[in-house]
């Protein structure tokens, strides 16, 4: 059961968090009962960071008034210690379980896409704006941050897998034809992190490409790549740049001291005022505001600076780091930021460039959303670098 259910998660994770707690439930659940009595292996070096988040999350209770929300956090959190030891439980009985889980995952993201072009469809069938075929009108059900960042990862195991041979012949025309899908999709979401994202990991692929083909499969490669990327970017170029634009001109904005970012209701203008006022608490507060007060810190800050839209929407930091630093001052900032650097350190002298790449990925989007506030970035996260912390190690790039 916890196998099937582990598959399953996969399955769902990149379609929709509504879908995947029964199976999460049921697949940490299991696989962690049938390992009683029955020792397993996990890489304490890459995943100590995670206990450390944890347990820091769990003593800022002793100061939070908001002990419903303080619960709700933790709970959430707990998939950072519990979805790794299930890994570790599932790879002591199925060592091929990374390659597998990713096969589901593929498959799942082929099916996000399917889901997402037909509510593109329908959205330009009624308005007739290209933008139908972009950001949230275009996502599914994720927040398209979270589904560029999954559609990326899953572009860089499987282009990977293929440029180093590990990819069996009868299936290698399936991984092209993936990888063709969720390359065209990540530039459609235009989302200003996940084109980031898509171009790191695109020079990661050329230069293994450069480094591992050779002749005419070579080149066959990388224009395939250039063409792929360059035709949903020219169609779309209007609404990215639009996109870009506007970040830039916020920022400018902010930098010369303009206070209009407080009264913008621009999602670009929010996320610099949420940066602004994690910054501030985090000077005023060195022991944080207390794991269930962090939201209530926040939304003061943002009435006391005029910032109505960030007050209502009661955003959090839309950083991971920043988000930990409010919440438990210093130490937190520190353990946040210890999450994605330790395994990315241990990555690189390991020379685990698939692990490295992972977590300069996690790097990228917990700098600008908080990703360990939610479960769609708990759950990806926490199986993932679960699956990378036991079993035998990746191979070498």
């Amino acid at each position: 059961m916890g196998r099937w259910s582990w598959s399953l998660l996969c399955l769902l994770l990149p379609v929709s968090g509504a879908w995947i707690t029964i199976p999460l439930v049921v697949a940490v659940a299991a696989l962690l009962l049938s390992r009683i009595g029955r020792p397993f292996a996990v890489d304490r070096e890459l995943l100590w960071p995670l206990g450390l988040f944890y347990l820091l999350h769990a003593i800022g209770m002793a100061w939070s008034t908001d002990v419903d929300f303080g619960l709700f956090d933790l709970q959430i959190k707990l998939g950072l210690v519990l979805l790794p030891l299930a890994a570790a439980a599932l790879l002591a009985e199925r060592t091929e379980a990374l390659r597998e889980s990713m096969t589901a995952f593929a498959i799942g993201c082929v099916l996000a896409v399917g889901l997402s072009l037909a509510k593109a469809f329908e959205c330009h069938a009624e308005n007739g704006w290209i933008e139908c075929f972009t950001q949230s009108y275009l996502s599914f059900d994720l927040h398209p941050s979270y589904a560029a960042w999954y559609t990326v990862w899953a572009l860089l195991f499987w282009g990977h897998a293929l440029i180093t041979g590990k990819v069996p012949a009868r299936w290698r025309w399936a991984v092209v034809l993936f990888l063709m899908v969720a390359l065209v999709f990540a530039v459609m979401l235009a989302s200003k992190s996940g084109l980031l994202c898509l171009a790191v990991v695109a020079a990661f692929l050329v230069a293994l490409a450069v480094r591992r083909l050779k002749g005419a499969l070579r080149w066959k490669v990388l224009l395939g790549m250039a063409v792929l990327l360059a035709v949903p970017a020219f169609v779309l170029a209007p609404v990215i740049a639009m996109r870009i634009g506007s970040a830039v001109e916020q920022t400018r904005g902010m930098l010369d001291g303009s206070t209009d970012i407080y009264t913008s209701d621009n999602g670009n203008a929010e996320r610099l005022v949420a940066w602004a006022c994690s910054a501030r608490l985090i000077r005023r507060d060195p022991i944080g505001a207390g794991t269930g007060d962090i939201k209530h810190a926040l939304v003061e800050c943002y009435e006391s600076r005029g910032a109505t839209a960030a007050a209502r929407l009661r955003l959090n930091s839309h950083s991971q780091f920043l988000q930990g630093g409010v919440a438990l001052g210093w130490a937190g900032l520190v353990a946040a930021l210890l999450v994605a650097l330790v395994p990315l350190v241990q990555a690189v002298r390991r020379r685990q460039a698939l692990v490295a790449m992972f977590m300069l990925l996690f790097t990228f989007n917990a700098a600008i959303e908080s990703v360990l506030e939610v479960q769609a970035g708990v759950v990806f996260f926490g199986l993932f670098l679960g699956l990378f912390a036991v079993g035998p190690r990746p191979s070498h790039a």
